[in-house]
């Protein structure tokens, strides 16, 4: 078997040196085509799932709940099949190259995307059909998964969980993991016994539905043989990339500190080392996809499967690469425009210096405990320009600062919120677990931190809702008028129709959307600023919501690498643990030359990084 394995690889391997340029055009095609057709068709699918849902946006918690909904699993299933026709239909096309390059002819890729669009419909079915098979297998054991985390994890607010990793949460995450590991087993051998379907619906005249059961009896007899294919193509995948970009690391390092001083020559060498990190990205996922393909027609083979293309057409002109001395100077010049271009183009998107706003996420959570007074008068010492605070109503009514649900995280104390007056609340120590020194910090109300902040810091209120919450807006606004500072503050939460409550109540006031993850245009949303997590601020997504007239905040960044690179992107404010470090990087990025602020910005695009503190719970 292991013979047969080898021999097979290697078909693999020899076929593949002699066609790379084939197989890297059919990749680059297939990229485009994604862009072309099927980019706008999955916007399409987005906006329907937002009509469905009669909103603009989804974010966050909405979009679970409308996924677990009915027409959020048909809309899932859609999404998910869309995709994997985009996958199915690359790999189509490579596996008609490969077929083409082991009769040493090239087909047409013309001709290629014919064979594969007229089939269509029947690609698309197919993986319908996967999808919803996948989710048969899929959903009982996630539902499992999901009652071993309700019932274990939900006594108490999860970021006590987090946090402390009660024994509770080891045997919760042991049985989750364990559950996992065991989708995978019986997934991967699903997958495993359905490997030949595509060139079964391809090339022969079975439909999807009958190319599940027909590949699984195909299979069943060779299943050792298969695995031990398929493995032996991820692992050599895995290495592959781990020798190519570990290369580039190594020359990253060793080749830009030679042209610290050279502006132009810099720009040339940043240019073409990102140049080579996309080729060398494009060059792994082309080889990936090819050598798959080869994999299932040479399985095919063996098994006896046809993979005739007789049909397509006849032998076409074999692609051919002649390296002459007129080919090399024009790639080498055009190598060297591009990678100046490149250069010019990221030296172009680094913002100018300007003011960004500086939020103290809970206070200066990285220098005092969360929340609390103490965490509030560090961030004003720290010049900050904003804090940042979390409020719920206590059971008498009282509006208090305090992030968790509960009192578990802070202090081990068994406490819902909603279940505790504010005198029960402010017996509690919430400031030993930071240091000895905070054991007098109590759970402070949000009038003690609007007094405090008055004149001296502006201060961010991030309505937190738990499910109960009576009338934590309007008794929000009592309290702001009542301190006569509603131009010192802004309103946001996670929860969309929280803000546009004060919206209706007080128009004329700053609010935001904290969003983890977003689905539709946040640029059409009622708000004025944004606030969302690293993932999500690209230069794009900055500069579209700016230009909506938006601003962009960010959370939460703690580290001076993290936080050059959300400068250089622009956004308006970075939300942190650490006001002063913000500060310090402001300062120090106010005093670099552009050579200096470009080689920041190319090391984050390069995959350099700052080893980080540790923070118990950054979530918004």
């Amino acid at each position: 078997m292991k013979e047969t394995a080898f021999n097979l690889g290697k078909s693999v391997v020899t076929v593949m040196r002699g066609n790379t340029l084939s197989i890297l055009i059919v990749h680059l095609v297939f990229i485009a085509l994604g862009f072309a057709l099927f980019t706008p068709l999955l916007g399409a699918l987005s906006r329907l799932l937002l009509a469905l849902s009669s909103t603009e946006v989804l974010a966050d918690t909405d979009i679970i709940f409308f996924v677990l909904s009915p027409y959020g699993i048909i809309t899932l299933v859609l999404f998910g099949a869309m995709l994997i026709t985009i996958l199915v239909f690359e790999q189509a096309a490579m596996m008609l190259t490969y077929i083409a390059a082991q009769k040493d002819t090239q087909e047409d890729i013309i001709r290629m995307i014919g064979y594969t669009a007229a089939r269509a419909l029947v690609i698309f079915k197919f993986s319908v059909l996967l999808i919803i098979r996948l989710l048969i297998i899929v959903l009982p054991f996630l539902a499992v998964g999901g009652a071993v985390a309700w019932l274990a994890l939900t006594k108490y607010d999860i970021n006590y969980y987090l946090a402390h990793k009660p024994p509770v949460f080891y045997l919760a995450a042991l049985m989750i993991g364990a559950i996992l590991l065991l989708i995978a087993f019986v997934v991967i051998r699903k997958l495993l016994s359905w490997s030949l379907t595509l060139p079964l619906i391809l090339f022969g005249d079975t439909t999807p539905r009958q190319s599940f059961e027909k590949s699984a009896a195909i299979v069943s007899n060779h299943k050792k043989l298969v695995a031990l294919m398929l493995i032996g193509w991820g692992v050599s995948i895995f290495i592959l990339s781990i020798l190519v970009f570990g290369l580039l690391q190594l020359l990253t390092n060793n080749i830009i500190p030679l042209f610290y001083h050279k502006m132009t020559l810099l720009l040339m060498v940043i240019g073409f080392l990102i140049a080579l990190l996309v080729v060398s990205n494009f060059f792994i996922t082309a080889l990936a996809s090819g050598s798959f393909a080869g994999l299932l027609v040479e399985m095919s083979h063996h098994f006896g499967v046809s993979t005739s293309i007789d049909k397509i057409g006849g032998a076409r002109r074999t692609w051919q690469l002649r390296l002459t001395r007129a080919r090399l100077i024009g790639a080498s010049v055009a190598t060297g425009l591009v990678s100046l271009l490149i250069g010019l183009w990221l030296l172009n998107s680094i913002q100018p210096i300007g003011d960004v706003t500086v939020v103290a996420h809970r206070g200066a959570a990285g220098r005092a405990p969360e929340n609390t007074m103490a965490a509030v008068q560090a961030a004003i010492e720290d010049k900050t320009d904003w804090v940042e605070i979390d409020v719920q109503e206590t059971a008498d009514g009282q509006v208090i600062v305090v992030h968790d649900s509960d009192f578990m995280k802070l202090a081990g104390v068994d406490l819902k919120v909603w279940d505790g007056t504010l005198a029960e609340i402010q017996a509690i120590d919430v400031g030993s677990w930071f240091a000895k020194e905070y054991a007098d910090q109590r759970t402070p109300t949000l009038i003690d931190v609007l007094k405090e902040s008055k004149g001296k810091a502006h201060v961010v209120i991030e309505l937190k809702y738990y499910g109960h919450d009576e009338q934590l807006e309007q008794r929000v606004i009592d309290i702001v008028e009542q301190l006569d500072m509603t131009e010192e503050i802004a309103i946001m939460s996670l929860k969309y129709d929280g803000v546009q409550k004060v919206r209706k109540l007080r128009p004329d006031w700053d609010i935001g959307l904290l969003s983890v993850q977003v689905l539709g245009n946040m640029g059409n949303l009622d708000v004025d600023f944004l606030a969302v997590n690293m993932a999500m601020a690209t230069s794009t997504f900055i500069r579209s919501n700016q230009a909506a007239g938006k601003r962009v905040f960010v959370w939460t960044v703690n580290d001076k690498m993290s936080m050059f690179k959300m400068m250089s992107l622009g956004v308006d404010g970075i939300i942190t643990d650490e006001p002063a470090l913000a500060r310090q990087v402001m300062a120090e990025r106010s005093e670099l030359n552009s050579v200096e602020r470009l080689l920041i910005h190319a090391a984050v695009m390069l995959g350099k990084s700052l080893p980080q503190k540790e923070y118990r719970d950054q979530s918004p």
